[in-house]
Parts: C-alpha cells; structure tokens; sequence
C-alpha cells in the first residue's frame, strides 16, 4: 500500500511538470485588429495606384508545441523555438514595403497607404514540430 502511495505521488508529479512545461514554453502570437480614426475618401480621383498585389510574409516554428489560425489571429506556442519572430503580423508588413522599395520604389516623403488588404495564414502541426506563417498582399496608393 506504502510502494501504491509512493508510485502516484511520482506520477503525480511527473504529470506536473509536464503541464508546467507545456504552459510556460515559448510562444509566438499575432493578432491583427486596426483601429483607425482617419477617413479617407478613393472616390475623390486624389489618388494613384502605385503598386498591385505586393506581398510580404513572416514565419515561426518551434519543437514540441502547436500552432493554431482563427480569423484574424494567429498563435504559436512551443517549448524549443526554431526560429522566426514573435511579430508576425509586424515583420510581414515590414517585409511587404521592403518587397515594394526592392521593385525600385522609395516610401521616404511620399504619402502612401496600403488598399485592398487580404490577411492569410498557415499552420502546420506534426508530431514534434509546428510552424505558423502570415501573409499579406496589398495594393499601394500614392496621394497627390
């Protein structure tokens, strides 16, 4: 009965620590919710297109974790980080104006704005790895 009582509370906390682990691991998230309080009207003709269907995107993957997409979030938790950023939604966007200066195109001192934005996401979830990357492909407009 003594050994019984032994072996549970062994198990016990091996169960423990395993929980501990998978809950304080390292985790990537990305949400996107814009608020914006400035209102600008296209129908005015005070605008050019500059750029169409620029693309930028960014990636995480980690050992023993899981990743997950639901609408406009995005999450990555893991106990080994491989590599990648914890911003995803903020690196793809960097990486979309830098795809757009990359066709030739500077953004210093001009008045762009990013149209037409469409959100994606991928996940994928093995035994023993995950990974989570986001894209983002817009239009550019220039203001006169």
């Amino acid at each position: 009965m003594k050994n019984n009582l032994i072996n549970m509370k062994s198990y016990s906390f091996i169960i423990l620590l395993a929980v501990a682990f998978l809950l304080t691991g390292c985790g990537n998230a990305g949400m996107f919710m814009a608020s914006n309080s400035t209102e600008v009207q296209l129908k005015e003709g005070n605008y050019t297109i500059v750029a169409k269907n620029v693309t930028g995107s960014s990636e995480t993957s980690n050992l023993f974790g899981a990743s997950y997409s639901w609408g406009v979030a995005t999450n990555s938790i893991g106990l080994i980080p491989l590599d990648g950023n914890k911003m995803l939604y903020k690196e793809a966007r960097e990486s979309l104006w830098d795809n757009f200066e990359k066709q030739g195109e500077s953004i210093e001192g001009r008045k762009l704005a990013l149209i037409n934005i469409q959100y994606d996401s991928n996940t994928a979830n093995f035994i023993v790895y995950t990974k989570a990357s986001v894209s983002i492909t817009a239009d550019i407009i220039e203001f006169e």
